[in-house]
Formats: C-alpha cells, sequence, structure tokens
C-alpha cells in the first residue's frame, strides 16, 4: 500500500517540481532582463557623467588658454590688463580657484584675486615635486599640462592646469589655474542624474562623492573613465534606492507565484489522473486476474472431464478385459489340455497350437486394455530413468530405420522414479514407434529427460497429478505433426489416423493409463508440419535405485499332494483351474464365492495348504476374503489371480510386496508353478524370473 501510494506521488511531483523549475527559470529571465535594464541605465549615466566632465572642464580651460595668446601677442606691456582680464575669467567661472602667473623660474609674481591668496605671491613653486615637473613639460611641450594630486595652501586637494605664455618665441612664464576636486566637479555634475549617485576616484582617492558613502558591489554599480590632458578618472553611476525599487516590475513576482500555483495545480491534476489510471490497472489487473482463473478453471473442468471420459472409457474397457480374459482362460485351458491328448505332428495338433497363440494374441489385447482402464498390476520399483532409456535406446537404430537420426538429451544429474520397467520400457516404446510412423520420409526422434518443478497451477489443470519435484521424460519428432482437433482425441482408446491394418489405436491410450497409474501425467503439443512432443511427467523420489538380482533357475517337479481351496466366481474358470490342479496331483475344493470359502474354513478341521482367489468377486473382495481367513487359520497360505485388478485392490492397483498373484489367463504349467512356488515359500520378487519346473512328475 506504501509502495503504491509512492507510485501515485511520484509522477504528480515530477509534474510539479518540471513547473516549478520552469517558473523560475522565468523569473530568472525576466530578473535578468530587468537587472540588465537598470544596468543599461546606469552605465548610460557613467557615459553621461564622463563625456560632460571631459567637455566641461576643457571649456574651462579654454579662457585660459586665451589669456596664454593675449601675452604672446601683446607681450609684458599688457601684464596689468592680463591680470585684470584674469580677474573678470574668475567672476565668470567660479570653480577657478585662483589664477596664478608664474615666471620661467617657477614663482608666482601675482595671483587673481589677490584677496586671500597674499600668501601665494612670491612663492617658490621649484621646490613641489609634482608641479615643477608638470611646468618643465608645458615649457618643453608648448601645450598645456595639467598637475594631479596638488595640495592646495587654502585646504583641500585638486589640481593646477598650467598653460605656457610666450613672448615671440621666448618663454615668459605660465598661467597657473587652480581647481579644487569638489568644487569644479559639483559645478560640472550638478543637475546630472537626479535618480543616480555618482563618485568620481583619481586612482584610489575620492576626489567626488554625491552619496557621501562608498559606493556599493553590485550589479546596479557601472564604470566609466574620464580622460582630461593627464588626468585619468574613474566615474561611478548607480541608481538610488528609491530609482531601482521604483523601476523594478513586479512581473518576476508574478510570474513565480502564478508558477508556483501552476504547479499545484498541475501536481494535484496529474495526482488524480495517476490514481485513476492506477484504479483503472488495478481493475484491469483484477479483470486479468479473473479471465485467468475462469480459463483454469475451464481448463481444469476439461482435464476433469478429459480425465472422466478416460476413467468411463477404462471402467468399461477393464471390465470388458476381465470377462475377455475369463473366457480366455477357459478357451485356452481346454486348447492346452486337447494338445495332451493328442499325438505329435498331427493335424490337430498344429491347430489347437494356432488356437493357443491366438489366445496369447488376444491376451496382450487385454492387457493393453487393462492399462488404459489403469486396472493392469504393476510392479513398480526406484529406478535410474536415464538407464532405463539407454539400455532401450541400444534395439531403437533397428526398429526406427537409417533414415531416422536418433537423438540423447540425458540430463546428468536426473532424479529417481518409481514405476514398473517392463511397463516403461513399453511406453517409452510406443512412443517411439508413433513417432517413427510420423516420419515416413525420415526425420530426427529426440529422447530427452530432464528434472522439474510442478506448481499448483499445474496440478490444477492435470487433476489427479501432486505438485512438487517431477521427471520428465520427452519423446519429440520432426513428422508431420496433429492439428489441435487430433491433439484432443490422440489418448482416446481405438483413435487413431493409421490405417486399419497397421494400428489398434491403443498404443497412446495404454501410455495414457500406465503412465497416471503410475502418479504421473502425459502431455502432448504439435504443431502441423513441424513435429510432435510428447512429455511424460512422474514423481521425482529419494529413495535409491533398487537393484534386483536375478536369481539362479532351479529346475523342481510341478507336482504337488497338498490340499488347495479355489475361490471364483465364474463357474467354467473355476472348473478349469481345478481340473489344472488335478492333472498336478493336487487334491482341490471349489467355492463359487468368498461366503461359501469362510463357511467352509469355519466348518471343516481338515487342512488346507492353500486358498488360490480370484480378486474381484461379487459380494466380497478377495483381499476381505484372505484377512477374514487369516484370523480362522493364521498361517495359511494364499495366490491372488485376477483378469485385472482394481484401483481399490492390492494397493490401488499396485502389487504389494510379499503377495502372490498370477494372471489370467495362464496356462496348466504356469498355474502349477506358481503354485508351488506359494507352497514352498518362495516368493518371486517384482521385476525377478520366476523358478524353472520341470513337467514332468
Amino acid at each position: 500500500m506504501h509502495k503504491r501510494f509512492i507510485d501515485r506521488l511520484l509522477l504528480p511531483a515530477i509534474f510539479g517540481l518540471s513547473t516549478i523549475i520552469v517558473a523560475l527559470v522565468l523569473w530568472q529571465m525576466l530578473v535578468t532582463h530587468r537587472l540588465a535594464e537598470i544596468q543599461a541605465a546606469a552605465k548610460e549615466q557613467a557615459s553621461f557623467v564622463k563625456t560632460k566632465t571631459e567637455s566641461e572642464l576643457s571649456a574651462r580651460i579654454v579662457p585660459l588658454e586665451r589669456l596664454a595668446v593675449r601675452w604672446h601677442n601683446h607681450g609684458s606691456s599688457d601684464e596689468q590688463d592680463v591680470k585684470a582680464d584674469a580677474s573678470l575669467l574668475m567672476s565668470g567661472y567660479p570653480a577657478y580657484q585662483a589664477i596664478e602667473w608664474v615666471d620661467p623660474k617657477f614663482h608666482v609674481l601675482w595671483v587673481a584675486p589677490e584677496n586671500g591668496n597674499e600668501a601665494e605671491i612670491g612663492a617658490d613653486l621649484s621646490g613641489v615635486t609634482g608641479l615643477r615637473a608638470t611646468l618643465e613639460d608645458a615649457a618643453r611641450n608648448s601645450r598645456t599640462m595639467v598637475a594631479p594630486h596638488v595640495d592646495l595652501r587654502r585646504g583641500g586637494r585638486g589640481f593646477l592646469v598650467c598653460v605656457p605664455a610666450y613672448s615671440g618665441k621666448k618663454l615668459s612664464g605660465f598661467l597657473v589655474g587652480v581647481f579644487r576636486y569638489q568644487e569644479v566637479l559639483s559645478s560640472i555634475l550638478q543637475g546630472v542624474g537626479p535618480d543616480y549617485w555618482v563618485a568620481v576616484f583619481d586612482g584610489n582617492e575620492d576626489v567626488y562623492n554625491r552619496a557621501g558613502v562608498n559606493p556599493p558591489e553590485g550589479p546596479y554599480v557601472q564604470e566609466a573613465n574620464i580622460e582630461f590632458q593627464q588626468l585619468t578618472w574613474r566615474a561611478l553611476a548607480w541608481p538610488k534606492t528609491g530609482a531601482v525599487a521604483y523601476t523594478r516590475s513586479p512581473l518576476p513576482t508574478l510570474v513565480f507565484g502564478g508558477g508556483i500555483l501552476m504547479a499545484l495545480i498541475l501536481a494535484f491534476a496529474v495526482y488524480m489522473a495517476e490514481t485513476a489510471q492506477l484504479n483503472v490497472k488495478k481493475l484491469e489487473a483484477a479483470n486479468r486476474e479473473l479471465e485467468r482463473e475462469i480459463a483454469g478453471r475451464a481448463q481444469a473442468e476439461e482435464a476433469l472431464r478429459q480425465a472422466q471420459k478416460m476413467e468411463a472409457v477404462g471402467r468399461l474397457a477393464g471390465g470388458v478385459a476381465h470377462d475377455f480374459n475369463n473366457l480366455l482362460m477357459v478357451i485356452r485351458g481346454q486348447a492346452a489340455l486337447s494338445q495332451n491328448n493328442v499325438s505329435a505332428g498331427s493335424t490337430l495338433r498344429r491347430e489347437l497350437s494356432e488356437i493357443v497363440k491366438a489366445v496369447d494374441r488376444a491376451s496382450s489385447l487385454t492387457r493393453k486394455l487393462l492399462a488404459l482402464g489403469r486396472k493392469q498390476v504393476l510392479q513398480p520399483r526406484v529406478l535410474d530413468l536415464n538407464a532405463l532409456v539407454t539400455q532401450v535406446a541400444e534395439m531403437l537404430p533397428h526398429v526406427v530405420g537409417e533414415d531416422i537420426k536418433l537423438s540423447m538429451d540425458l540430463q546428468p544429474e536426473l532424479g529417481r522414479v518409481r514405476a514398473d520397467t517392463a511397463q516403461l520400457e513399453q511406453v517409452i516404446m510406443n512412443l517411439v514407434f508413433n513417432a517413427r510412423d510420423a516420419m515416413p520420409r525420415g526425420g530426427e526422434l529426440t529422447i530427452q529427460t530432464a528434472n522439474c518443478d510442478m506448481n499448483v497451477a499445474w496440478r490444477r489443470s492435470h487433476p489427479g497429478v501432486q505438485a512438487g519435484p517431477h521427471v520428465m521424460l520427452a519423446v519429440r519428432d520432426t513428422g508431420h505433426g496433429m492439428d489441435e482437433n487430433t491433439q484432443s482425441h490422440v489418448f482416446e482408446p481405438f483413435f487413431t489416423t493409421k490405417d486399419s491394418s497397421k494400428g489398434t489405436g491403443l498404443g497412446l491410450a495404454t501410455v495414457y493409463g500406465t503412465v497416471n497409474q503410475s502418479g504421473g501425467c502425459v502431455t502432448v503439443s504439435s504443431k502441423l508440419g513441424l513435429g510432435t512432443t510428447i512429455q511424460i511427467y512422474l514423481p521425482r523420489v529419494e529413495e535409491p535405485v533398487e537393484i534386483v538380482e536375478t536369481p539362479q533357475p532351479i529346475l523342481r517337479s510341478l507336482q504337488g499332494e497338498e490340499r488347495i481351496l479355489v475361490v471364483e466366481d465364474d463357474d467354467a474358470v473355476r472348473r478349469m483351474t481345478r481340473r489344472f490342479l488335478e492333472i498336478r496331483g493336487y487334491t482341490v475344493i471349489e467355492a463359487m464365492s468368498a461366503a461359501n470359502a469362510i463357511q467352509f474354513v469355519e466348518s471343516h478341521d481338515e487342512t488346507i495348504d492353500l486358498v488360490l482367489t480370484d480378486v474381484v468377486m461379487p459380494g466380497m473382495k478377495g483381499r476381505e476374503l484372505v484377512e477374514r481367513l487369516a484370523k480362522l487359520r493364521p498361517t495359511l497360505r494364499v495366490l491372488y489371480m485376477s483378469a485385472h485388478t482394481e484401483d481399490d485392490a492390492i494397493n490401488i492397483g499396485i502389487l504389494s510386496p510379499g503377495t502372490a498373484f498370477i494372471g489370467k489367463p495362464f496356462s496348466p504349467d504356469e498355474l502349477a508353478g506358481k503354485v508351488r512356488d506359494v507352497l514352498i515359500g518362495n516368493r518371486v520378487s517384482p521385476g525377478e524370473e520366476p523358478l524353472q519346473y520341470s513337467s514332468e512328475a
């Protein structure tokens, strides 16, 4: 929940921050533009100060230069007139502090006005370091020179303008104009930029300052250099605080405030849109999950219907096989007994042999039907599937032909499974035969094994299969493949795409029944023109592989003298079984039902060495009968016989260790040998060969 809330806030935060950044950029642009305008105005004022100061200073020294020209034209006879003109000049230009006449030896001869400047008359200026050099430069260059940084006798700082005066070509002296910084600049800059502060610096010396304080540091202060004669001043101009406030536009603030408001509105709108989108996504996800659940249920229902259909067909096939095996039992038994009464080499004996062979083929067909119905008796053991596949693969090149390439893809660390070795071999062969028939022009056949884990979803789509670790066996071909309709019927009994002369349609049905009876499942995937892959999944077990040692056959007699109780509900099979046993010397007691057998044992004290009982009988099954008889006679030995075994008989269709069993139809020798095994205590373990017996008495 917290993560979803953060997800909803992420995009609005991005939009809001982006909008604030844009507002800040616009605000900065507007502020920068306004600052540039103020700077430009201040720079314009500084330039104006420079221009006016330079022009006004030039104008101030023009009268002084004209006096020097007059001196040159009229000579010393007009000295009094020049002095009078100087006094007149002083009255017209109040910026002059004084005008002095200095002789070539740097002595002040007169000063205008004299009032207040008496001390200047007769002063020797040669001792003033900077001033003497300026006077010498003026005389040498015959032009006006300026002496800066002069301490004036009447106080303050200023500068002197030195204009050389000549009589003919002879230097007569110097007209020196005395200017105080503050007065001259105040007169020049009066009324310039009333909204701006102005300061003038000569180097680091503040020679004029309208504000009375040091100039501030900042972008508003603009500078211009004043160049006049030998003077170089630095003029600074900056707007007054009121002017800055007056000229500052409210637009940047409005833009920034509007941007913040827009950011909040946009962030809220995006948040609502994101919340709505997340709700839509959650609704879509819920719909998809519902669709998957519906599809999964539909698939599970279809798989259940398929399983129920196969179960129904299997029950039907098992019932038919049971009755058919009983008939085959009688036919084969009669044919076998008749062979004993016919001499060898006779035509009748050969015909009886053909009957026996036909019965054996029919018996093989019933075993397939029992596998389809998962009613066959299995003898499972823990085995290495890779070893089994490798063993079967040795005979496959002769089976599939030279035009089919056989490939093996076996996982090295393959888990172990519990299954019937013989039945699993038959499963592999059936799949290989189908793959071979799907590639009439050759191709590639691959057998693959791998470890895999089945999840709960897999279990839902395959009813009866437990989730967890499994071992996968796949047979893949590059044949013509199957369409979806064919795939939906591929495990049905008697369904085949081959000619009627090439198959019965029980191959894959048998595979389906055997694998399901072993606790696994089968899947098929195929595309037309690309081939088919059939995968078998068997539960993985942790027990070690069971090693089965084949005992050496021991030749023993099939004859016996023991007393045997035969329990069989089918009269013909019971009579045939009795005859098989009697010709081997046994004493046989018949019981047509389990109730009759129990009644006989309860009412008779005579010894019974063996009970030979059918597994499935009306009223009471064979295992229940044995449990009842074991209470009456604990040492009683038992041999089960059946045409099939139902799921609830013999460990749900699986032969328990130590349980003696013989399947119908059987021959007289097969029955006699099995009876001898049980009577002498020789139990045949699953996968082992029985003892060999001699048919001679």
